[in-house]
């Protein structure tokens, strides 16, 4: 797109190159009256034929500045109106002074979210600059941080951008007055009461007189090179993630520890960040020190279980570390038991579908060993009926391979395997004998050999993982 307008071809590119606008997007656009939101709506409302998106323009009175706030509001109402621009204003009222920036943060994100959900908009806009930018990279710097706090303000971060974060205040201003806009001072940013507001009108102009004059601009480059760090260790950290998982049902990841100890400390920080975000629905208040309460269980034996915000745990168990959004309880009736009486093609038992198959041929070694939930067993060596069920006090088999029995509980501690996943593992036995622990090991006393003639292949898999034939409803007992 060519455009004679410096300013809104620079805004064209950036939103482009962060893929912040598309067309026919619905948008909406924060504005206290300030330059940089006014401006930021300015131009988007100049922009608004090539882009072809529709947008609300929200602006929120905090009443904080007595008459000032009204001003502010007045404003806003103009500018829209003269351009026939959607406008929505939501006045509140804070009461206490305490910890103020961030109730009116919260007030004024939780405004945006709900009109965003209300009128079905894509996106929130904000005119955040370079100076911003700046103040928010030195702000989380001297209060710890890692890569992604110090990357800054993000252009793009899901459903909020802040396509201005290229540009310095000068030429917001510059632009502004080449539109003959004018715009509201915030007074209140001239107070120092705010450690933020120290930064911006102490510590910056000092950096700029004492060490680089142009150090705004080079905080900034900085950020952006933090910015693409960040990013290329959170898709490595995704991709690892891949190999690091054991296990995985809703609302739980459980991973290999022995994998994840050979990944460096910093991939393991974006790994557990990435699953706390796929259990909690965002990375919001996952800190360096939650990472390192999960780096202090893999230094402790036995079952350990710590708390992430938002309910999220964290389980250390044997080779195993776990997340989940849940208490790791599984509820389950373990005198539940169903009879099969001969060869079935498939049946069910509660969240687990079984199936059997006859067969003459002796599988090849592979097959014998390629899937933990198929088993294949000497038909002969074994009697109907068959029980399905859980474990039950007092349990023993031959694990195959050894030709004495063995406590079924000492098998699962031996193979280390959670204590919350023993209750649901299934058992199959011929009331004789238990001939599979599904998932585990068959009994060496109905193992196949070159003399085996009928062969009984047995495979178990979770309903809420396959989809259920219509016809298998209608299996009976």
């Amino acid at each position: 797109m060519k455009m004679n307008n410096g300013f809104l071809a620079k805004l064209d590119n950036f939103c482009q190159r962060n893929k912040i606008l598309r067309k026919d997007d619905k948008v909406i656009v924060g504005i206290s009256g300030g330059a940089d939101s006014t401006a930021l709506l300015i131009a988007l409302w100049k922009l608004r034929h090539y882009y072809r998106f529709s947008f609300l323009a929200a602006h929120v009175n905090y009443n904080l500045r007595k008459g000032d706030s009204k001003k502010d509001e007045e404003f806003v109402k103009n500018i829209c109106f003269e351009r026939n621009i959607p406008l929505v204003i939501k006045n509140v009222t804070i009461t206490s002074e305490s910890d103020l920036e961030n109730q009116a943060r919260n007030i004024r994100f939780e405004f945006f979210s709900q009109l965003k959900k209300n009128y079905k908009m894509k996106k929130i806009l904000l005119g955040h600059n370079r100076k911003d930018q700046a103040e928010t990279f030195l702000f989380r710097l001297f209060r710890g941080a890692g890569y992604t706090g110090i990357s800054g303000i993000q252009p793009n971060a899901g459903d909020i951008a802040h396509p201005l974060l290229p540009f310095s205040r000068k030429e917001i201003e510059t632009f502004l007055r080449n539109e003959n806009i004018q715009w509201r001072d915030d007074l209140s940013n001239q107070n120092n009461k705010y450690s933020r507001n120290i930064l911006r009108n102490e510590l910056l102009p000092w950096l700029q007189d004492n060490v680089n004059n142009d150090v705004i601009n080079k905080i900034y480059q900085t950020s952006q090179i933090f910015l693409q760090t960040d990013r290329i260790l959170h898709n490595l950290a995704k991709r690892r993630l891949h190999k690091a998982k054991s296990h995985i049902e809703e609302g739980m990841i459980c991973l290999d520890l022995k994998y994840i100890l050979k990944l460096p400390e910093v991939l393991r920080f974006y790994l557990y960040r990435e699953i706390y975000g796929d259990l909690k629905g965002d990375f919001k208040d996952f800190y360096h020190a939650n990472f390192e309460a999960i780096e202090s269980l893999l230094k402790k034996n036995g079952t350990i279980k710590i708390d992430l915000p938002h309910k999220i745990k964290v389980f250390k168990e044997y080779e195993s570390l776990i997340f989940a959004d849940h208490e790791l309880k599984v509820n389950i009736d373990l005198n539940h038991q169903k009879k099969i009486r001969h060869i079935r093609n498939r049946l069910t038992f509660e969240d687990y579908r079984l199936i059997m198959k006859k067969m003459k041929k002796i599988p090849s070694r592979r097959k014998l060993t390629d899937d933990d939930n198929v088993a294949y067993i000497d038909l002969d060596k074994t009697a109907f009926p068959i029980y399905i069920r859980h474990r039950q006090p007092g349990d023993k088999f031959c694990p195959l391979g050894m030709k004495h029995s063995k406590k079924l509980k000492d098998f699962f501690i031996d193979e280390k395997i959670p204590k919350f996943e023993r209750d649901s593992i299934l058992i199959l036995w011929d009331e004789e004998k238990i001939i599979w622990v599904a998932g585990h090991r068959i009994d060496d006393r109905v193992a196949t050999s070159s003399e085996t003639k009928n062969i009984l292949m047995l495979k178990i898999e979770k309903k809420s993982k396959k989809k259920m034939r219509a016809a298998e409803r209608y299996i009976k007992e």
